[in-house]
């Protein structure tokens, strides 16, 4: 049974519009759909939330453009101009970023962001994001950092060298924001934090990247194969709640349907993400009539695993106004199945069970105990939390 069988019409009408192409079949879906009583308050609502607005307002236009009642289309429409005036400065700020840093020998990736939405979807304005994402190398963190200073920006964090230096050994990225408070750049060096286990080696990155065209100029992007696994992993990092990192997959799959689909395979497999790679395809292919291709079809069809939780997003979770997307449990469940090797799974768990015995603020704040004797915090903790119930507002 197809995921799309398990749609509300409002949620099947998403999909059927958030995409670059309306083929003659989807388009007839599509009208057959508009042409049935819908609830477009909760279509327009789950137009916003899912962040395809652009698309949306695109494909219903053009299928049915009398079907949707004026008072929503011109709803649509206001919000579609305000996202493309939003993402033309967006588009503006990057390349002012990029042509600094590259002049100053800084080389860049951009991803997400701008560059994403017109690499894959051919248009700024297709995308909703909200800050720029920029990739350099480790080594040329400080000196990116003094450029990006000079044009403007602030880091969020204000930290001293040292700290720094902390930083950028456990963390991704390092945030800064203009003095205007229009733009948010972060600077990366590498990709996931080691709770996901899915170590895309930056190194490779660079040394597959390539230059395409870019308005006027060339663009460092990530090759295609690579950036099919990043947006995979990064999508089910966050268990695909919005239907835009869904359409990222679609859409790349249409644009680089000459993608080596055995280098991809190879690399998910030895990642150990080959289940989270045939998530994120499957539903592209099911949801967004994505092309996958033969290879990647055939090396990830056994997958069963795969899609049951590919189902499971949809049914739980995408589409439902009512889910409780920060429940631990599931979060939890959702993420440990996703791992395919019990070493990945016993990593997981160590991470949570770490998380669980470190003291927290409000573990601290019940009781002081000095440095030597801080391991006894995850005994004191059923205690303070009982307090808590038996006397709210007394234990601190």
């Amino acid at each position: 049974m197809s995921l799309a069988s398990f749609l509300s019409p409002e949620a099947r009408v998403l999909t059927l519009a958030a995409r670059t192409c309306l083929d003659p079949p989807a388009a007839e879906q599509l009208r057959a759909l508009l042409g049935r009583p819908l609830d477009h308050e909760r279509l327009y609502r789950l137009t916003l939330r899912h962040g395809v607005v652009a698309l949306a307002y695109r494909n219903l236009l053009q299928a049915a453009p009398d079907a949707v009642p004026e008072p929503w289309r011109i709803r649509l429409e206001a919000e579609a101009r305000a996202l493309a005036v939003h993402n033309l400065h967006q588009t503006q700020e990057l390349l002012r970023l990029v042509d600094r840093l590259e002049a100053e020998g800084i080389p860049v990736i951009p991803f997400k962001g701008p560059a994403l939405a017109a690499l894959i979807y051919g248009d700024p304005a297709a995308r909703v994001y909200v800050d720029i994402d920029l990739l350099v190398k480790r080594s040329d963190f400080w000196k990116a950092r003094r450029v990006i200073e000079s044009l403007g920006y602030r880091a969020h964090k204000q930290l001293g060298e040292a700290e720094t230096e902390a930083y950028l050994d456990t963390q991704l990225g390092f945030e800064f924001v203009h003095e205007s408070r229009d733009f948010v750049v972060e600077l990366h060096w590498a990709f996931f934090y080691t709770i996901y286990d899915l170590p895309l080696d930056p190194e490779a990155i660079w040394a597959r990247h390539r230059q395409v065209p870019f308005a006027g100029r060339t663009l460092r992007t990530m090759a295609p194969e690579d950036l099919l696994l990043y947006l995979a992993i990064h999508g089910n990092k966050h268990r695909w709640l919005k239907l835009t990192w869904v359409a990222d997959v679609a859409e790349l799959l249409r644009r680089c349907a000459d993608m080596d689909g055995a280098a991809v395979l190879q690399q998910a497999h030895r990642l150990g993400a080959a289940r989270v790679l045939a998530i994120g395809c499957t539903l592209a292919a099911e949801l967004l009539g994505a092309p996958v291709p033969d290879v990647l079809q055939r090396g990830l069809r056994q997958r069963r695993a795969a899609r049951r939780m590919a189902r499971e997003v949809v049914t739980r979770w995408m589409f439902r106004e009512d889910a409780d997307v920060r429940a631990f449990w599931p979060m939890f469940w959702y993420h440990f199945r996703e791992r395919e090797r019990w070493r990945h799974r016993l990593g997981y768990l160590g991470h949570h069970l770490k998380l669980a015995l470190a003291p927290t603020e409000k573990d601290r704040a019940f009781c002081r105990l000095p440095k030597q004797l801080t391991f006894l915090y995850p005994v004191i903790r059923p205690v303070r939390v009982l307090v808590e119930r038996l006397h709210p507002g007394e234990a601190s």
